[in-house]
């Protein structure tokens, strides 16, 4: 986040699809890049970095072609030293891409403060970050096709203006909008230099015939030399005094300008500079391989937690301020009064916990149903039942014990059943009055009064079973009874 200038909250939210625009990160003659962000449920939030053509270049052709190739050509990159690009679209505002966002800084903007200082990069450090930009490099001159046919890509602006250097130690190259590929829409003028003139290997320079992965190393040689040294290798005053210092000025020795360097690793940044394509390099990975042998005791390569340490050491401060204005920034955007959560629809599986069986209707199962629901049904009807029965009964016995202490106890009179035999259907059954009998309660009841034993109803008769018929065998086979589905 370092370097953004944020928008000021109170003149509206700018939104570009479903990303809102935070502030500005950088500016070219192409494009300006914006710190955006991407919302979602539950408060999730993400930081990209968002590329988008400037307004007057949304009809030129050649520039639209131009970011065209370079969204399609990055996003086939997948390299952990590439900075990876996560989506292109077309808005009402025009073109844009959506990149990753890397806390952190460019190695150019980290150059200018170690020289305001005086001072250069540990030589550990700049080599793990020249290493790592070589090793993304790499990655991207191997790209291939959907066909796996080589697409000869050519990034024509290695610099350290598009190597960035994270927080968490690693560097990444990116920015392959001039890039060179047999599949690119647009294509570049005879004589149309691309890039920038202090970076450019000499037959870039010229800007005439094709040029392979050998200028990208040349000018990954350039860079290197710069960060040991601390100082511009062949910058002017004017881009005609640069150019001509590419092109036929004598490269001087990198051991003379840090004499604290081994001569092994001069050797390997020499080689790398060579103005004869054939004898540089062929390839990044060559070159990188070439630093990793060349880094005796003497000099060494960082590890990327001793790369980020010093990255939290030169930004740190800035890194943290720049937080602290993102997080007021949201504050002061966010809505007052936030929405209301949308209502949540319940899965098919909570649905269907909570709903009626098919067949079911009104507390009983329909016809054609198995005897295993009546057998869920009953004791739960049951249960249910049991338990109503036993709360009335509380309920009627603690109304009855406070009623007996307050009230004379009362009589009931029992009526006994009518006779067996009915009597006529027109006569109505005269009752027989049996003793009254005073309802008493244990409290009421003396500790010598004499029990009363009552005999228990009688039974009526069973009802006698019907007899079964006798089976005749005859031959182990039933003659009463048959199996109809026999």
């Amino acid at each position: 986040m370092v370097a953004t200038k944020l928008f000021e909250p109170g003149a509206g939210r700018m939104r570009v699809d479903r990303y809102e625009l935070v502030g500005e990160i950088a500016s070219g003659g192409m494009a300006t890049v914006y710190l955006a962000r991407l919302g979602g449920v539950g408060g999730f939030q993400r930081f990209v970095a968002m590329k988008r053509l400037h307004p007057h270049l949304q009809n030129e052709k050649e520039f639209v072609e131009m970011f065209l190739d370079e969204a399609r050509l990055s996003a086939g990159i997948h390299h952990p030293n590439v900075v990876s690009i996560l989506e292109v679209g077309a808005s009402p505002v025009g073109y844009y891409l959506v990149m990753e966002y890397v806390e952190g800084d460019t190695l150019a903007r980290i150059l200018a403060r170690a020289a305001g200082k005086g001072d250069r990069i540990p030589t550990p450090i700049a080599l793990r970050i020249v290493i790592d930009a070589l090793q993304g490099l790499n990655a991207a001159h191997e790209l291939k096709d959907d066909k796996g046919v080589s697409v000869e890509l050519v990034h024509r602006d290695v610099s350290p203006q598009n190597i960035l250097v994270g927080i968490d130690g690693v560097s990444r190259i990116t920015d392959f909008g001039v890039a060179r590929a047999t599949s690119r829409l647009s294509s570049t003028r005879v004589g149309q230099l691309k890039g920038k003139l202090a970076y450019m290997a000499p037959e870039q320079a010229q800007g005439e015939g094709i040029i392979d992965r050998r200028a990208d190393v040349f000018s990954a040689g350039v860079l290197l030399w710069e960060t040991l040294a601390g100082k511009r290798l062949f910058k002017a005053e004017t881009e005609v005094a640069t150019l001509q210092r590419v092109m036929n000025e004598p490269i001087p020795e990198l051991s003379r300008v840090a004499p604290h360097l081994s001569s092994e690793l001069c050797a390997v940044v020499k080689q790398a500079l060579e103005r004869d394509p054939d004898v540089r390099y062929a390839t990044a990975g060559q070159f990188a391989d070439a630093l990793e042998a060349a880094a005796t005791t003497r000099d060494g390569i960082a590890p990327p937690r001793d790369v980020a340490a010093f990255v939290r050491q030169t930004l740190g401060e800035e890194i943290e301020q720049q937080r602290e204005a993102v997080r007021a920034w949201l504050a002061k955007s966010e809505p007052t009064h936030p929405p209301p959560l949308p209502l949540v629809t319940p899965s098919s599986v909570s649905v269907g916990a909570m709903s009626i069986p098919d067949g079911v209707q009104n507390g009983t199962r329909a016809s054609g149903v198995g005897h295993a629901g009546r057998r869920l049904a009953l004791p739960l009807f049951a249960l249910g039942a049991a338990s109503a029965a036993l709360a009335a009964v509380v309920v009627l016995w603690l109304s009855h014990r406070d009623h007996t202490r307050a009230a004379p106890l009362p009589t009931i009179v029992v009526t006994a059943p009518p006779a067996a035999a009915a009597p006529p259907a027109a006569a109505a059954p005269a009752p027989v009055e049996t003793e009254v009998l005073p309802v008493t309660t244990p409290e009421a009841l003396p500790s010598d009064a004499p029990t009363q034993s009552v005999a228990p109803p009688t039974r009526p008769p069973p009802i006698p079973r019907q007899s079964r018929p006798q089976k005749k065998k005859s031959g182990g086979e039933d003659l009463n009874v048959r199996n109809p589905y026999r």
